[in-house]
This record gives structure tokens, sequence and C-alpha cells, in this order.
């Protein structure tokens, strides 16, 4: 199998592996694992320790997810480098990107997404350059299975001097048209993002200018969504307890499979660090706990536009559970995230 085909097919199946946070009642030894490729109709739960020797396996494994679709693909010892460079939001491969979110169920019949609403806690962090703490959400179509055809759009806040010139928090947006390859930039900085007229915000534009590790915070309240009529892919935007309103859109016809549907659906949060230097916070900087940032009023958005709270867990992200991680989703809400420097 190719690395590009990998990269595609890897990014949002084999990762979304349900995960606990904490222990494992049902923790399956390789020889199980396979033995369930015939089964098929167990639910596998890999503890972080067993992770470790899933992601060398060469063999096919068949799990089933927490809502008993079955997913199947091919589990190679490259995948962890893969899907990291795949999920950074720069994608540069001197860096060094993990991860903590929850991701969309794999496989038929539940493929079919057409947005996303989500309350992120907002914090400051004081990092440097080559540094970046994200917390996004994001709708993505794998296409027809090559790198070309996979499209993305994210939203959310960003601490990053190196693109911003700062250690603030911004709002930001990013758009993919071809698997990271030419079509697509953060913000406005290429032609994509269409501003609506009167908004109060611009992809970009600073959230707080307070650098903080937890306390006081502000949140964001985001709405991604495709639009039936148009196939536009709407951001609206609303901080603290202001109501979400119209920022601009994605027009359909920069994409190919989102111009009609997201097959996968992702959100939480990202640490990354050229290799040289510490990872820092992601979050507020703390492994999920009630001191750890929140992701809350989970939401999807169905074709009418309808909203839909999430009211159950979802697989999860996470190659450094032990350093960033998420907790369960309990009432469409969720908490993410881990210190600086650990690794």
């Amino acid at each position: 199998m190719s690395r590009l085909h990998l990269f595609s097919v890897v990014l949002l199946f084999v990762a979304f592996l349900p995960q606990k946070y904490e222990g494992c009642e049902h923790c399956y030894t390789t020889k199980e694992i396979n033995d369930g490729v015939s089964q098929a109709r167990k639910l596998l739960l890999v503890a972080p320790s067993l992770k470790k020797n899933v992601t060398s396996l060469s063999d096919k494994i068949t799990f089933l997810d927490v809502h008993m679709t079955l997913a199947l693909t091919e589990v190679r010892s490259s995948i962890p480098k893969l899907l990291g460079q795949a999920y950074a939001l720069n994608g540069d491969t001197d860096d060094v990107a993990y991860f903590a979110a929850h991701a969309s169920v794999p496989g038929k019949p539940y493929n079919e997404y057409f947005g996303i609403v989500s309350t992120i806690d907002v914090y400051g962090h004081n990092i440097r350059h080559g540094q970046m703490s994200a917390s996004s959400v994001m709708v993505a179509n794998l296409g027809d299975g090559s790198k070309e055809t996979y499209n993305s759009i994210r939203v959310g806040w960003m601490v990053s001097p190196e693109l911003y010139g700062d250690s603030y928090a911004h709002f930001y947006t990013h758009w993919n048209g071809d698997g990271y390859g030419r079509k697509g930039c953060y913000n406005m900085e290429c032609p994509g993002f269409q501003l609506e007229q009167g908004s109060k915000v611009a992809p970009g534009a600073i959230i707080t200018k307070a650098p903080t590790t937890g306390g006081s915070h502000h949140t964001i309240t985001v709405k991604l969504f495709k639009e039936r009529s148009s196939k536009n892919w709407w951001v609206y935007y609303g901080m603290d307890n202001d109501t979400p309103t119209a920022v601009g859109y994605y027009p359909g016809n920069l994409f190919a499979g989102l111009a009609e549907k997201a097959s996968d659906i992702a959100f939480g949060g990202e640490s990354r660090a050229r290799r040289s230097l510490p990872t820092p916070p992601m979050g507020s900087g703390f492994l999920p706990s009630p001191s750890a940032a929140s992701m809350s009023n989970l939401q999807f958005v169905d074709q009418d536009g309808q909203s839909i709270p999430i009211s159950s867990d979802l697989p999860v992200i996470a190659e450094k559970p032990k350093c960033y991680y998420v907790s369960p989703i309990v009432g469409a809400k969720f908490f993410f995230g881990g210190p600086a420097g650990c690794f």
C-alpha cells in the first residue's frame, strides 16, 4: 500500500479506535484482536499500553466502534507519523504534533455530516516562535481515497507566534481542497473565504491577549455548516455569551466531496512544536479534569440546518494519551488538554 493511500485512509478511520482515559474494562491481546477479524462482533476498547502494539501490526484489524459500526483497514508502523502530519494544522514534517480529539464514527451509515456546533474554552499561552497550540472543530471528506481528493475545513482558536507574530489567542479558519497540496490556507491568506458584510470579526482576529493556564478565560461558540441550496460552508462565531452570527462562508465550488457533505468530523486540541523545542500546553494546560479546557454545547447539524445535541460518546484520536487526552462526552460536553513540555 502506498504512503499516499495510507495518508488518506488512516487520517479519519484507523485513528478513531475508542480508548478509555483511565484503565480499560476490556483489553485484548494481539491474538484476540486477530480472532476478532472472523468474529467481527466485539467492541474493542484499546488501552494506551495496547495501542503501542496495535500500531505496529501489519495484520488487518476489524473492530466494532461504540455505535456497532464495522470499519476495516490496515494498521502499519508508519501510521503515527502519517497521522501526525495529516492532522497537524501546518503539516510541517520538521514539527512534532500531538492531538487529543473526539471524532466521527467511521463507515456507513454514519458517514454523512452537514455541520457541527461547539462552545470552546479559550486560553492564552506565552509560547515561542516554532510552537503552536490550537483547539478547533473540523469537517472533512475523504473523497475517493486518494490524497488529492481529501477536503477539510477547521474553525476554532489558535496561539501561533509563527503565523500571527504574537502569542495571543486568535480566532482562525483553515481550508484544504486537495489533500494539503496547493489548494487551501489559513484565514484569508489566499482566495477562498468570503467575509460576510458587516461581520464583527474576521478570521485571524485576536480573541484575548491574556496568557493564562487556568482560572479566568473566554469562550467562543462556533458553528460550521453547509447551506443546502448553495452548497456553501458557513462559519458563525460568538464570544462568551453572545449569540453566534455569520462571519462568512467557504464557497462550495472550492471543494469536491465537501460540496455535497462531510464524511467525517473531529473536535479537540493540538499541540505542535519544532523538534528542538518543548511542546506547548494544550487547552488550559491540564489533562482532562474540571480544571481542564472543555468543549460544550456539542451539536451535529443535519442537511436541513437543524442542530442536534451530541448525546453519546464518540471515538478518540490521541497519540500520546499520557500527555494529551480527552474525557468521555457526557451531556454534550468533554474536557481535553495536557501540560507543556511533555515531549
